[in-house]
This record gives C-alpha cells, sequence and structure tokens, in this order.
C-alpha cells in the first residue's frame, strides 16, 4: 500500500510499480498529500492507467528501438517504417524524452516537412508512424498520444474541398477505364497491359493481388484472389492478400475471353527471378508462374507502370522527372489506327513559340507537322488504385447486394449481417450480367470515336461488336474456355 516518507522538511510518495519495483516521487509540503499521490498510483495500476515515471524520461529513440524490434509485419510494412523513422521522425525527436513530446510541436513539424518540398501525403505518412510508435508507449509511459490527431480540428474548409476533388477524380466510368487500358498499351506496344488493366477495372483486385496472380487460379467464370505479390527493395515475395482477404471474385463473359486470349498468347507466364528461398529470412520469389509479366518476363513495378504507362494514358502527360525533366505531353502520329502511335516526348509547346517536332537520332522524323497530336486527358489523377474505387461504385450502382458486394472487393460484413447474410449464385449472376452490360456499353461508346483500335485485342472486340464476317457474335469476345494450367 503507498505511504510517505519524511524528507527534510519535505513528504515524498512511495508505491510499488506493475513489475514490483518501488517507485518515488518526492517534493509534498504534507504527509496527507504524499500519501494520496502513491494511493491515486496505485489506483492508476489497477485501472491500467499507470505513467512509469522513468519510462517517460526515455527518449524517442530509445523507446523506438524497443518498439520497432517487437513488430512483426510484412517486410514491406517494415522497410517503410524504418524509412520514415530514420530519415524524417528520429532527426527531428530522437533526442526527445516521450514526456516533453507535445500535440504542438508535433504539428508544427508535419507543416515543416511541407514547407520544405515534402508532400502532404509523405508529411501525413512520417506522423502517422509517429503516432504508432507513441500509441503503444500508452498508458504505460505516456498518459496521451500526442502524435495523434484530434477529430474536428484543423482547416474545415481545406479538408472539404480534398474531399470533394477526391471524389470527383477518384474512380473512372467504364468508358475512362476502357480508353486508359488502349493507351496503356499502345505505349506498353502489348496486348497484356490492356487485359490487365481491363482485369484490375472489372474484378475491383488490388495492383498487388493482380501481379501476384497465378494462371492456375483462373477459372471460366472466377478468379481466385489467394495471393499478392510485395515489392521491396527491387525484389519480390509471395504473401496473402491484405487482412487475409483470399476470395473468388466472379467474373464476366467478355473477360474470361480477354484471359483466354492471353493466357494461350505466348506471353510469359514464367517470371525470371532467380533468388533464394527464404533468404534475409524473407521468401522471395524464385521464379514462379504469373498470369502478368512483362514482356522479358520479370514482374510489374507499380512505380514504372505508373509513370510509364498508367499515369500517361489517364492524364494525356508524361509526369516530371525532376530535376532532369519537366512534365511533357503525349505526342502520337494520329495517321495510325486509333488511338495514334506514341511519339518520344517532347516539350509542350510554349505561348506565342512555333512547335518544333520531335526530330534527331533515334527519333522518325515527321514530314507534315499535321500528323503529329497530343491526347487529352481522360481522368487527371486516377490511379490503378482507383480502379477498385470505379468498381465499387458500379456494384452500387447496380443494385448488387451489400453482402455480395464485400465478398468481391474482400472486404468484412460487419455485425450480425455478416453472419447471417450469404452470397448466392444468383447474386453472383448478377454481377456477371450487370458488368458484361457495362462492358458492351462502353465498348459500342468507343466504336463511335474510332471502328478500329491499334491494339489487337480491343480491334477484335470492336469487330466482334460491329458482326464482322469470320468474328464472335457482338458478345465483344465471347467466352472462351481457358487453357489447362500445368501448375
Amino acid at each position: 500500500m503507498g505511504y510517505a516518507e519524511k524528507r527534510g522538511n519535505l513528504y515524498r510518495a512511495r508505491w510499488r510499480g506493475p513489475d514490483g519495483t518501488l517507485e518515488s516521487q518526492p517534493g509534498f509540503a504534507t504527509k496527507k498529500a504524499a500519501e494520496k499521490y502513491a494511493q491515486d498510483q496505485e489506483a492508476a495500476i489497477r485501472a491500467h492507467r499507470y505513467v512509469d515515471p522513468r519510462g517517460a524520461r526515455m527518449t524517442l529513440t530509445d523507446w523506438v528501438n524497443v518498439w520497432f524490434s517487437g513488430l512483426d509485419l510484412e517486410p514491406s510494412t517494415m522497410d517503410n517504417y524504418r524509412y520514415l523513422l530514420e530519415v524524417f521522425v528520429l532527426p527531428a525527436f530522437g533526442q526527445n524524452s516521450l514526456l516533453s513530446l507535445t500535440s504542438e510541436g508535433i504539428a508544427k513539424w508535419e507543416r515543416g516537412l511541407v514547407a520544405n518540398g515534402y508532400s502532404k501525403k509523405t508529411a501525413s505518412n512520417a506522423r502517422g508512424t509517429l503516432s504508432s510508435a507513441l500509441s503503444d508507449a500508452v498508458p504505460r509511459y505516456i498518459p496521451l498520444n500526442p502524435a495523434a490527431k484530434k477529430k474536428g480540428k484543423g482547416r474545415k474548409g481545406g479538408s472539404r474541398v480534398d474531399r470533394i476533388e477526391t471524389a470527383a477524380k477518384v474512380w473512372a466510368s467504364p468508358l475512362q477505364a476502357l480508353l486508359i487500358a488502349e493507351r496503356a498499351a499502345v505505349i506498353s506496344g502489348g496486348d497484356a497491359t490492356f487485359i490487365a488493366c481491363v482485369t484490375i477495372a472489372y474484378t475491383g483486385c488490388r495492383w498487388s493481388e493482380l501481379v501476384g496472380l497465378s494462371p492456375a487460379l483462373i477459372h471460366d467464370d472466377a478468379i481466385d484472389l489467394h495471393w499478392k505479390l510485395y515489392e521491396l527493395n527491387g525484389r519480390f515475395y509471395r504473401g496473402r492478400p491484405k487482412d487475409g482477404s483470399m476470395r473468388t471474385v466472379a467474373i464476366p463473359p467478355f473477360l474470361n475471353g480477354l484471359l483466354a486470349r492471353h493466357l494461350t498468347s505466348g506471353a510469359p507466364l514464367k517470371c525470371a527471378c532467380t533468388s533464394r528461398p527464404d533468404a534475409d529470412g524473407v521468401s522471395w520469389c524464385t521464379g514462379d508462374s504469373y498470369a502478368f509479366l512483362t514482356s522479358q518476363g520479370s514482374h510489374y513495378r507499380r512505380s514504372n507502370f505508373s509513370e510509364r504507362l498508367f499515369r500517361p494514358a489517364a492524364d494525356g502527360w508524361y509526369p516530371p522527372r525532376a530535376p532532369a525533366r519537366a512534365r511533357m505531353p503525349v505526342l502520337v502520329d494520329h495517321q495510325h489506327p486509333w488511338p495514334g502511335s506514341p511519339l518520344p516526348p517532347w516539350p509542350a509547346v510554349q505561348s506565342g513559340q512555333p512547335f518544333t517536332p520531335p526530330q534527331g537520332r533515334g527519333r522518325p522524323r515527321l514530314t507534315d507537322d499535321s500528323r503529329v497530336a497530343s491526347w487529352l486527358p481522360v481522368l487527371p489523377g486516377l490511379t490503378p488504385h482507383g480502379q477498385r474505387h470505379g468498381y465499387q461504385t458500379w456494384l452500387d450502382e447496380d443494385g448488387i447486394p451489400y453482402v455480395a458486394q464485400s465478398q468481391q472487393m474482400g472486404h468484412e460484413v460487419p455485425g450480425m449481417r455478416g453472419i447471417y447474410s450469404h452470397v448466392t449464385d444468383r447474386m453472383l449472376g448478377e454481377i456477371r450480367d450487370a458488368l458484361q452490360q457495362r462492358w458492351v456499353t462502353a465498348l459500342r461508346a468507343r466504336a463511335a470515336l474510332s471502328p478500329t483500335s491499334a491494339v489487337p485485342a480491343l480491334n477484335a472486340a470492336l469487330l466482334a461488336l460491329r458482326g464482322a464476317p469470320g468474328t464472335p457474335a457482338a458478345g465483344a469476345l465471347a467466352p472462351k474456355p481457358l487453357p489447362e494450367s500445368d501448375t
């Protein structure tokens, strides 16, 4: 039981900590005040609200070393935490004691990162990592988490503008998804990119689930999303999907036809990885079968795919490569089939100055400037993950039951609804029919722009839609049996 000790003209409180250590706090004018403080500490121990007075004086660096070593997360997540801590958090607060950290100081530091040229997302991620570390120090070492953002704080107007702008551009319509997939395939020079983009749009799969998809998990009317391919420091390893969301996704007939076309096209289906298994404590990819690989048999890298293919296709501009290259428009020779044959990047024309077409070593010479055109934006700011938002929105618009939507997306249905609701074959059939109709409608709108395409898979679909001789009926790529896998 807590008690007081006489120390000169003052008293100090004494009590036993959670680990049995005798703790103390000096400086009380009366014995009664010291006893009350000691008894309050014991009450806090029983209520699991106790703050260790010695632990609160440890530095953030000391606490992070303890906290980080106890984490059990995906290697890619651990690597991201390590980067944010070493580059942003510890240089700013590493020598500060836990008890000295304040919400005001952390908020000022976050704003300072943005002022120094870092993106808002980077600054927010750095603060989020600090908040995760400090949340595990509560309540043993600190009473509250000073890095946690309080709801209702900040500029409400700015937050509302951000939400509205995000909602306006985060997801694509079926026609926009089709146009972006076509453009990305034209830039990459292959059907595989087109089919990969369409697969994301019409299954709602995550990017890592797409690149981790095995041919053996593609069936006539469904895809098993059982694996995810993680990218870490230029190498890849396989794991289960986010939050363990393994699922079987219903696919429409046209997508079955596209996937069958891809798997029988001769495209590489076995990656060229040669890493040793379980090296460095990680089960690296050692050369397995995957449905979507580059023409060289390597895995698509998220950043490269976005910067070189998806961003230019959605924005109509190549993103900047600071400081060497500024943002440049995507130029095409429009005498080639729609949407034109991409030309090498070239700076945008300046107002009041004549445009000089691309020329020089390795660049095609165009004798007629009228052949050069630039792509208009389809949906600036869209990302591959934004396709997942679009898929969810399509299912909402088509009136698909919530439980079936959740299964397709890999989400858990909360509460009793998740226990007693079940997905039926009829629901899955409604999903396939709704997605098939969206594809056909988008295909017709695309045909109104041009009856042909430079992308062979899409060109075949457009011919089928017109009922051209020797093509499948207007199901826009009728379903085909998928090849048997040897895995």
